[in-house]
């Protein structure tokens, strides 16, 4: 196992590698041309009013284009569009994101078609924590794509699609204990 103090880096970026979690792109706009950047720290927040956050380093090129109103969508990528989350990782480059398909969704904001769920917000809020911001936006709009697919996870530096759960191996009978259930621990598949 590995240890260390509160300022040794290592055992805190260890344990959160081993946390799963869903991969989504966040866009907006950059001098009116599409932006955005590969994110797995998006979360909800409230349900009243509906908030959602997500994190980005303030040494981030996106940050210094982030404020208070900056509409921004965010897409929720399937594991079909693992390409696309490698190609928000990096540096947008001269072209910019010119070589990928971007529509415009509610309120104006940028998604990327095919994704499983897209969020419209605008940034409520930008509160400074350590090398990152937290950015809370209010979420404006939400649509779920209809057909399931398989979510795009991050997992221990890796790419992960998901698998089902097995069945209970024997269903128990009515008053009896439910002791016969097999219980296993979820199944990560790497893509």
């Amino acid at each position: 196992m590995q240890q260390g103090g509160a300022t040794d880096p290592e055992p805190f970026k260890a344990a959160f590698r081993r946390l799963a979690s869903g991969v989504c792109v966040v866009m907006f706009r950059r001098h009116g041309r599409p932006h955005g950047f590969t994110a797995t720290s998006v979360t909800s927040v409230s349900m009243a009013p509906p908030k959602v956050l997500f994190c980005v380093g303030t040494g981030n090129d996106s940050h210094t284009h982030l404020s208070v109103n900056t509409p921004v969508g965010i897409s929720m990528l399937s594991v079909a569009q693992r390409p696309l989350s490698d190609r928000f990782a990096g540096k947008a480059g001269a072209a910019g994101y010119d070589d990928v398909a971007i529509v415009e969704g509610c309120g104006g904001v940028l998604w990327l078609p095919g994704a499983l769920a897209h969020l419209s917000a605008r940034v409520a809020a930008l509160v400074p924590a350590g090398d990152h911001s937290i950015v809370v936006c209010d979420l404006e709009a939400a649509s779920v794509r209809e057909e399931e697919a398989a979510p795009l996870l991050h997992f221990s530096r890796a790419y992960h699609g998901i698998a089902p759960l097995p069945v209970p191996i024997a269903e128990p009978s009515a008053g009896t204990p439910d002791v016969s259930v097999e219980r296993r621990e979820p199944t990560l598949v790497r893509r």
